[in-house]
């Protein structure tokens, strides 16, 4: 009888060790994801932002920009022919 109270007790020993183990790997988990974030928003918000537009579509994208600018004439040059 005592053994088998000393056996139980044993298992539920281990057990506890092992949800604290676990515990500790998660809290450590967790501190390095709290620092890893304070370090993200030190930087600019757009820091993490990727550009996965082709470099085709950019070329495309400065083309019709230029376009565009020659198209209609900018303000300033405008009102500067009025006066």
């Amino acid at each position: 009888m005592a053994e088998n109270f000393l056996e139980e007790q044993l298992k539920r020993i281990r057990e506890m060790s092992e949800r604290m183990t676990r515990i500790r790997d998660r809290a450590a988990e967790v501190s390095a994801e709290v620092t890893r974030d304070r370090e993200s928003m030190k930087g600019s918000p757009l820091h993490q932002v990727k550009d996965f537009r082709s470099h085709s579509s950019i070329e495309i994208d400065k083309r019709s920009s230029t376009r565009d600018d020659r198209a209609r004439p900018s303000g300033r040059s405008a009102r500067n022919r009025r006066k």
